[in-house]
């Protein structure tokens, strides 16, 4: 098993090469949204995706119904914001993000059947707060403005998106989940290009700690945390960052094995397919529900060549037969 053998947390190579092989004989879907704002302009988009993703973290509570259909997670944040930009546009100005208060966020995402179903509103109205305030500081007062400072760069030179990003509270993770979340949206939804497009790193969310952690193409060593994932005791800042930095590293070398130009499409592939079908009670590893929760691009990758409804990846799972599998860490934070 070819690992880093120096480290609490390792990527296991030979594990991500037999994902690749499996992989490359799949057509992997191009990674973009299945909801798309309506009458929102690209420079618009982008305004609509910084206060968004800002606040985009633990979503297992968000769900209601969308156009007559359940909806969940980031979907339903997604769609119920999308309406409320609609309603009333000023909530894609820095001035408003703010002066936002819990009691306005809170009832942006009332559902009328589910309630009230935005968890903790008062420190999301925080981080919005805190992203206006440090904006209009800064004489920023749109996603171009940032984008502009940069230079266009993601990470390359100074200043950079990265780094002007990590500024505001929401944005400051140090393995950059919500702000590789952002640069891939408004790239891929609004067309905003990249002069180092190559340095768009994949964000790693707890659905695809989950699936990587099972394949084995992650491979927890330090005895004591490996207890953690297992007995769901939460782990330290130290040991969350270092799980989900080798998860990063993952993705982005079977992205390279696969050949494609960067990490996000493959992102898209597994948090489509980890969140509906590798879920933490009942994963569904050799045979899947007839009607499953995937859009239509991702659901025909179940089908085998025998015509069965299979995870795409259970040839190449460590954990399709075992007993006790991993399920994502306990960390409480709002990086993701």
């Amino acid at each position: 098993m070819a690992v880093h053998d120096q480290r609490s947390v390792c990527v296991n190579f030979d594990a991500c090469d037999r994902l690749a092989a499996a992989i490359r004989n799949m057509d992997v879907p191009e990674d973009r949204e299945e909801l798309q704002p309506s009458g929102l302009s690209r420079a618009g988009l982008s305004d609509f995706y910084l206060p968004l993703v800002a606040i985009c973290h633990q979503t297992q509570s968000l769900r209601g119904t969308i156009d007559g259909k359940p909806t969940r997670g980031w979907d339903y944040l997604n769609a119920m914001f999308r309406r409320a930009v609609e309603r009333d546009p000023s909530l894609l100005g820095s001035a408003r993000w703010a002066e936002l208060s819990e009691a306005e966020l809170r009832n942006l995402f009332v559902d009328p059947d589910a309630g009230e179903t935005l968890s903790q509103p008062g420190d999301r109205a925080a981080l919005l707060r805190n992203l206006g305030s440090v904006m209009l500081a800064e004489g920023w007062s749109c996603f171009n403005h940032l984008y502009s400072a940069a230079e266009t760069r993601i990470s390359s030179g100074e200043p950079n998106l990265l780094g002007l990003l990590a500024r505001f509270r929401a944005y400051d993770d140090p393995v950059r989940k919500k702000s590789t979340f952002l640069l891939g949206l408004v790239r891929n939804e609004a067309g905003v290009a990249f002069a180092d497009e190559e340095n768009l790193l994949p964000p790693v969310d707890y659905h695809e700690i989950r699936g990587h952690l099972r394949i084995g193409t992650v491979v927890v060593l330090d005895r004591d945390l490996r207890r953690k994932l297992l007995d769901r005791i939460e782990v330290t800042t130290d040991e969350d960052v270092a799980i989900r930095s080798a998860v990063l590293e993952a993705i982005r070398y079977i992205a390279s094995r696969v050949g494609l130009p960067d990490s996000m499409r493959l992102h898209y592939l597994f948090w489509n397919l980890f969140r509906s079908i590798c879920t933490r009670e009942s994963p569904h590893c050799r045979s899947c529900p007839t009607v499953s929760s995937l859009p239509e691009r991702y659901d025909r990758l179940l089908t085998d060549s025998s015509g069965s409804r299979i995870c795409p990846f259970a040839s190449v799972c460590r954990s399709v037969d075992a007993a006790d599998r991993y399920v994502e860490h306990v960390f409480a934070t709002d990086w993701y």
